[in-house]
């Protein structure tokens, strides 16, 4: 099931993770950018995003893919 993803443009600028965003769309998720999510202590240490109103943030992108692939797919399969 497709799911909401919003990424801040500061993060996205900081922490160059639009690649992790480019495969989430290829995989049919609603991926879209925002000025601020208003997580600006933890957005500031990595890259960060919200995923279904959930705040997910963390030290570096294949941190950030992990927690994306636990979280969407129950049955441990990797993004592309």
């Amino acid at each position: 099931m497709p799911s909401t993803i919003v990424c801040c443009l500061r993060n996205l600028q900081e922490n160059r993770h639009g690649s992790l965003l480019d495969e989430l769309v290829a995989l049919g998720h609603d991926v879209s950018l925002v000025h601020c999510l208003n997580q600006c202590i933890g957005c500031r240490r990595g890259p960060s995003l919200s995923l279904n109103g959930l705040w997910i943030g963390a030290t570096s992108e294949a941190q950030l893919r992990q927690e994306l692939e636990s979280r969407l797919f129950s049955d441990g399969k990797p993004l592309v």
